[in-house]
């Protein structure tokens, strides 16, 4: 019996660009850390989390490895338990939150969009 996918993270923009959705836990971490740790070049990545359903631990380490003050990741439209996440661990500060009710885009403009529902991983991976 093999596993079903329930989460997984597409790499684009030639790296600069990480994609991740469903469940990103310790399975999915083991699976794609050596494909994202080939595109860590010293700049910032933009990482899509809108379709995130759960994040654990290892999932917030795939978003912080390697990175400097110079390399913060954009993390946009960061679910709420991956805000929960960073908050816990204290590294928000870390990151730069883009889009989403709680970027500052949004605080400034009263923008309350919705989170968009999970994806069902049809034709997504890394």
């Amino acid at each position: 019996m093999s596993a079903e996918v329930v989460g997984d993270v597409a790499i684009e923009d030639g790296g600069s660009r990480w994609v991740m959705w469903g469940e990103i836990d310790f399975s999915v971490t083991h699976r794609v850390k050596r494909a994202l740790a080939s595109t860590i070049d010293g700049f910032p990545k933009t990482i899509d989390l809108r379709r995130v359903t759960f994040m654990d631990s290892s999932g917030l380490h795939l978003i912080l490895m390697k990175v400097t003050a110079a390399s913060r990741p954009r993390l946009v439209d960061a679910p709420q338990p991956v805000l929960d996440l960073l908050d816990m661990s204290s590294a928000r500060g870390l990151v730069e939150l883009v889009g989403g009710p709680h970027s500052a885009d949004a605080r400034a403009t009263g923008d309350d969009a919705a989170v968009p529902a999970p994806c069902s991983g049809e034709g997504r991976g890394a």
